[in-house]
């Protein structure tokens, strides 16, 4: 399932070079994921990138296969080959040749959360402010939503509200999106905080606000984070 962000569909015997090799799926039409190009993006990114952090200090870098049912629109194959993925199609485990040089990852990465908050705003009517935060967080917590029921909804969510406090907190303190090891997901956000560089977890804080609820509220953290710049 193209929106299990928290496993991996597949998981095969490793190669005979000890190369752990997983599989993630995507059944999606290419107008299905073009529908939402920035969550598409996102999605993919967190899929390749998970298992790959799964590898224990010291052992070879993990084979993550994209397995899509049809040819993936031309961006979304740039962000598999960025992450480190290999996209097979159809039936078959080949994966397809690809001799170009991958396109940076971490501007890939930057690009995504941009392009994602511009399309939340853009949806909701926000500013992009602590307001605009409070309003998102309030419209996406007002729906009680499954994580496993419905995965799509959750994980997008998720990303949304995550996305939009990382982008507040950019917007007053600077920082820059970095992939990291730890966390459910693997993007925080490196930023300042009283007068040195932290980093930040926006997206883990996001999963803690839909599984607690106001105790654990984003914008609690904004007001902290923006009154130590």
């Amino acid at each position: 399932m193209f929106s299990s962000l928290d496993r991996a569909d597949i998981v095969l015997n490793p190669d005979p070079d000890g190369r752990q090799k997983y599989v993630q799926t995507d059944h999606r039409t290419c107008e299905e994921i073009e529908q939402c190009p920035e969550i598409s993006t996102l999605f993919a990114l967190i899929r390749i990138l998970n298992p790959k952090r799964m590898a224990e200090i010291g052992s070879p870098d993990p084979v993550v296969l994209y397995s899509a049912q049809v040819r993936p629109p031309e961006f979304l194959r740039r962000v598999i080959h960025a992450a480190g993925g290999q996209l097979v199609i159809g039936d078959t485990f080949q994966p397809e040749s690809n001799e170009a040089e991958p396109a940076s990852l971490i501007e890939i990465v930057e690009v995504a959360f941009v392009q994602l908050v511009r399309a939340v705003r853009t949806e909701y009517g926000l500013s992009l402010s602590a307001d605009g935060l409070e309003s998102l967080e309030k419209a996406l917590a007002q729906k009680a939503i499954d994580p496993e029921a419905e995965e799509f909804e959750y994980w997008s969510a998720v990303l949304k509200l995550g996305s939009f406090a990382g982008e507040v907190i950019r917007e007053s303190n600077g920082g820059r999106w970095i992939i990291t090891k730890s966390g459910s997901l693997p993007f925080s956000l490196s930023t300042r905080f009283r007068g040195e560089e932290a980093t930040v977890n926006p997206l883990g804080k996001a999963i803690k606000r839909f599984t607690n609820g106001d105790e654990d509220s984003l914008v609690t953290l904004i007001h902290l984070i923006r009154s130590q710049s």
